[in-house]
């Protein structure tokens, strides 16, 4: 049964969703994933009976630590038939041993010089379904990395993942050029940006960030091809943007007006963000340049989820994902439109498969499902900021300080070009002792550094409820220097706190 995005009602694709996720794990998840069959033995779930939401919740919830634990049993592969199998699943079924067979009647592109064997050209067709050709690692920013495998079979629905990427927002032509400048590193952010383009033969160029490719270089590469889209970070695009607009006032390079979408991944994009860029982009002469905001993750193993338009908020795919939004503390499914955690399961892929992921991303929105008022497609939509639970904020002299709401208040003082929050103890080797919250500043042309700080005490005060112990103006080349000094992305908060230590 096709899956339908359009003519339809959001309850009736959620239990469509749901009803794929169910037969996924009767026919591929419980018979070959060696860890998930193993916990639903333990727990005596049989995948005949789960008819409802309600039951498949009797899966425990994945998390990464579960996942560096058991890194290969999270491969499914059945067992071939009289070959033997490392794990305790089982072997492959009888009509997809014929379809393979059929297949397999055919000469293949290894049977350039002479037809090999039936039986060989047989066990290709069966590892081109189940055994991982293509691996990923995630960045590891949270302990051991998690290495996810593709199949064959998998790499289609990767390139499946164009339509999120360049047709939801209508502005990309085939002729269009990508720009890619997330950095260097095994991880899905490269290799989704440079594998979707090619199948979907799209021009394409990974620059592989500013530790490989210097950003001077980058922009002339930009005005020189006339790149029309660009995926980033958007702390790095901020950068960039401003590299871009020194160069043009020099006269370095011509101003760029080609520039038609930049996608945002990997931090939170908020509204004054969104606006930031864009003002970025007016002055290097993109005057019409839309900032989408997108997310994905290795774990996740799709090129992810993207706005529509700007402020659309992230398009999710129910047909190869099972989506859900939870409380917190009590783990329990909260309403459409609350706040909650994203957890996801995956359907129909094989490879690396993973269900009830705890992403630990909070989405502050929650999830609506309906008609999307932009596009008008009926599809569920993440509502962003999406923050870290577990990381993403601090308690500064008493005080929950969310890092997103804190980087925003300063973010929206007008006048301010760039910036970088540092927290310190009065007494440096002391974690008893009083909290500094100091902001180095960096302020546009035309703007009065006195008031622009004073302004930032006033909204800083207001918006989390904490005053800076010093606010410090540098030139912007100094704090960007410093934001991108040991990592692939900004540190727009450096914590040098030390680390207290726990009573016996």
């Amino acid at each position: 049964m096709k899956f339908t995005f359009q003519g339809t009602t959001a309850q009736r694709q959620q239990a469509q969703s749901l009803e794929r996720l169910l037969k996924y794990m009767k026919d591929v998840v419980y018979p070959y994933s060696p860890y998930y069959r193993r916990i639903m033995k333990e727990r005596d779930i049989h995948p005949d009976e789960l008819k409802t939401y309600e039951d498949f919740r009797r899966i425990p919830i994945t998390r990464k630590e579960d996942i560096v634990a058991h890194q290969d049993e999270f491969t499914v592969m059945p067992a071939f038939p009289g070959m033997p199998n490392r794990h305790e699943v089982e072997e492959l079924g009888p009509e997809r041993l014929k379809q393979y067979r059929e297949a397999a009647e055919q000469p293949g592109l290894r049977d350039i010089f002479k037809l090999r064997a039936l039986e060989v050209r047989l066990k290709e067709q069966f590892l081109r379904d189940w055994q991982p050709i293509h691996f990923q690692m995630s960045g590891g920013s949270t302990g051991r990395s998690i290495t996810t495998g593709y199949t064959s079979t998998d790499m289609d629905l990767l390139a499946r993942g164009s339509a999120w990427f360049f047709e939801l927002s209508g502005l990309v032509r085939p002729e269009d050029k990508w720009l890619n400048l997330l950095p260097a590193a095994p991880h899905l952010g490269i290799y989704a940006a440079m594998l979707v383009p090619l199948y979907g033969g799209q021009p394409n160029f990974n620059t592989f960030g500013g530790k490989v490719m210097p950003t001077e270089r980058q922009v002339e590469l930009a005005a020189e091809g006339r790149f029309a889209h660009i995926l980033c970070l958007p702390s790095y695009l901020s950068h960039w943007l401003r590299t871009a607009k020194r160069m043009v006032d020099a006269g370095t390079v011509p101003p760029m007006n080609h520039f038609r979408t930049a996608i945002c991944v990997g931090e939170p994009l908020t509204d004054s963000y969104r606006k930031l860029l864009r003002e970025l982009f007016e002055a290097i002469g993109s005057t019409e340049a839309k900032i989408l905001e997108g997310m994905s993750s290795t774990e996740l193993r799709s090129t992810g989820f993207y706005e529509c338009a700007e402020g659309s908020k992230l398009h999710f795919d129910p047909e190869y994902f099972f989506a859900e939004i939870l409380d917190p503390k009590t783990l329990e499914p909260v309403p459409w439109g609350e706040p909650g955690v994203f957890v996801w399961s995956h359907i129909d892929w094989h490879g690396t498969v993973i269900l009830r992921y705890w992403t630990g991303d909070y989405v502050t929105g929650g999830m609506v499902w309906g008609d999307c008022p932009h596009c008008g497609l009926t599809i569920p939509r993440l509502i962003t900021p999406i923050w870290r639970i577990e990381k993403d904020f601090t308690k500064i002299r008493g005080a929950r300080v969310e890092f997103v709401g804190l980087q925003d208040a300063v973010r929206s003082v007008n006048g301010v070009r760039t910036y970088q929050i540092v927290l310190r103890k009065e007494a440096p080797d002391d974690p008893t002792s009083r909290d500094l919250l100091e902001v180095h500043l960096a302020v546009g042309e035309g703007f009065d550094r006195r008031s622009v700080g004073e302004e930032l005490r006033k909204i800083l005060k207001r918006s989390v409820e904490v005053t800076p112990d010093a606010v410090l103006f540098e030139t912007a080349e100094e704090i960007e220097a410093k934001l991108f000094a040991k990592k692939l992305k900004a540190e727009w908060i450096v914590d040098l706190r030390p680390t207290p230590v726990p009573a016996p």
